[in-house]
């Protein structure tokens, strides 16, 4: 709109008195025609709100309908009940929370609430985080019927106990709920913080568990052998996995002495705060005869080994090893798995050499883990590489060194490149794995990956390629790689550095981050190892 005073328009200049009266009347007219509208728009909006209304209204009339002709009211019975079991947490058991099937289930409508109690499989898997003092007993009645909706299917179960529950008397009310179910017992796990809260279970005996085929326990705390003798359930022949805790001579546990029948399990863990004498370990595993997978954290042996007495093992496919010395002994030199297929070893080596390197001979492996404690230089490792020409599968945490230079040697992958007589080293590699290696360079990378992802002479074609780096980075080569990953090529690269932001002066440094009182160097939350 035209204005007559549009020179002073937003402005600070303080119109004459005469100019103000004309002002005055200049607004006249458009303040009415403001007062017209405002009414308009009142009588409009009324009208919209009552369309509005009564659009909902059908909305909902037409949405409640069409939901009793919705698909999902026609799915029969059985499918929905595979429905209600295929949305199961995967990998674990079920937990007792709301959030999750299957007591979200029972949450949506009555039909479904009837459907999920009535389907056992949906109630035969339970994880029992246990509270403190009182709660227990709610606790308990809730365990019960969960696992009485399960009818007679296998029960997979695992419990754990808090560390800081003060006494066991209020959780053998739980216990002794869950022996109530132990004929179904079929997969079970105990972490416990002393041996006090195992003795519900010592009245069970093999018989009482005859479909028992995993157990699992973890004791924070030391044991001696016959608190284990008490455990003669897990003496069943049905049982065939089992993780025990490791402990030493000098915590008085001769692990032959567990009650289990050695020569019927294929998969075994002996893990913990603790680490097993290595010659224990061989002594078990000789009784071991069927074992498939193996997990292991050990130490050198109490005594000499014997070279006279190897360890034959035709069923291993799969060893864990976790070695806790400086200098490994000869342990890996009495094992003899001509089935090993992968082969997992975190520790140190000896005079730059692998201590497993002596058992590669005698078998074919296709998946190699190293996780080194100590330096670990290229030549060692190229060795190793050497002795496995089968191997498809290779993870490395951490670079090797250069011996001579002292320095992480950025290059070793291009290793993996290089033709000797025709052959590369491990022809059969299709997925590699780099963790925390910080002087491989982004284009020493491409260059690894743009040549095994094609084809060296009789090589096969990288599938995979994972690096985490611990750097930034120095050049985007996945749009330079993105033939190979059209081609099937699978590229994930993560730069896991976080530069050190630069200070910044503050007139109230410390007290920003500190109370008044704050000053003394330690205190509570400097402890890392709270127990949880």
């Amino acid at each position: 709109m035209e204005s007559p005073f549009r020179e002073i328009l937003y402005t600070n200049s303080t119109p004459s008195d005469s100019e103000c009266q004309s002002i005055r009347d200049l607004l006249v007219g458009p303040r009415q025609q403001i007062a017209v509208l405002t009414d308009e728009i009142v009588a409009t909006q009324a009208l919209l709100d009552e369309l509005t209304s009564k659009r909902a209204v059908l909305d909902e009339f037409v949405a409640a309908h069409l939901a009793l002709v919705s698909s999902v009211r026609r799915v029969p019975t059985d499918i929905m009940q595979e429905i209600f079991v295929a949305s199961l947490p995967s990998g674990q058991n079920s937990t007792i929370t709301e959030q999750d099937a299957p007591l979200l289930l029972c949450h949506i409508c009555r039909a479904w609430r009837s459907l999920a109690l009535s389907t056992p499989r949906l109630w035969a898997s339970l994880h029992i985080s246990v509270p403190y003092g009182d709660r227990i007993s709610s606790m308990n009645n809730v365990v019960n019927e969960w696992l009485s909706r399960s009818g007679i299917l296998p029960l997979s179960i695992s419990v754990a106990f808090i560390p800081r529950v003060p006494d066991s008397a209020p959780t053998s009310m739980l216990l002794n709920t869950l022996v109530n179910f132990s004929s179904r017992w079929e997969h079970i796990r105990f972490r416990f913080p002393v041996y006090e809260y195992l003795n519900p279970l010592a009245s069970l005996s093999p018989s009482d568990v005859p479909i028992l085929r995993t157990v699992a326990m973890d004791i924070f705390h030391r044991f001696d052998d016959q608190e284990w003798n008490n455990l003669g359930f897990i003496g069943t022949p049905s049982l065939h996995s089992a993780m025990i805790p490791s402990k030493t001579h000098g915590d008085s546990l001769n692990l032959l002495l567990i009650p289990v029948q050695w020569e019927r399990l294929r998969r075994l863990s002996i893990q913990g705060t603790y680490y097993t004498y290595s010659d224990v370990a061989l002594a078990i595993l000789q009784k071991c005869t069927l074992l498939e997978t193996l997990s292991l954290s050990i130490m050198h042996a109490s005594g000499n080994l014997s070279p006279a007495t190897p360890c034959r093992m035709d069923h291993l496919r799969n060893l864990y090893v976790s070695y806790h010395n400086s200098q490994p002994d000869d342990f890996f030199a009495h094992l003899i798995a001509p089935r090993l297929v992968c082969l997992e070893y975190m520790g140190a080596s000896s005079d730059s050499q692998y201590p497993f390197m002596p058992m590669l001979s005698s078998c074919s492996l296709e998946c190699l883990r190293l996780k080194p404690t100590s330096a670990v230089y290229t030549e060692s490792l190229i060795g190793v590489l050497s002795l496995v020409p089968t191997l498809r599968q290779l993870v490395l945490s951490g670079e090797p060194w250069l011996q001579d230079a002292g320095v992480l040697d950025g290059r070793f992958i291009l290793s993996l490149n290089r033709m000797d007589a025709g052959d590369v080293l491990c022809p059969d590699l299709e997925q590699i794995e780099l963790l925390y290696f910080d002087a491989l360079s982004d284009q020493t990378l491409l260059e690894f990956i743009q040549a095994r992802g094609a084809a060296i002479g009789r090589a096969s074609r990288l599938s995979s390629v994972r690096a985490l780096l611990g750097r930034p980075m120095e050049t985007d080569i996945i749009p330079l790689l993105q033939p190979l990953i059209d081609d099937g090529l699978d590229v994930a690269l993560d730069y896991d550095y976080q530069p050190q932001a630069p200070h910044m002066y503050s007139p109230s440094e410390a007290l920003e981050r500190d109370g008044a009182d704050s000053w003394a160097p330690i205190s509570r939350s400097w402890y890392p190892y709270e127990v949880e």
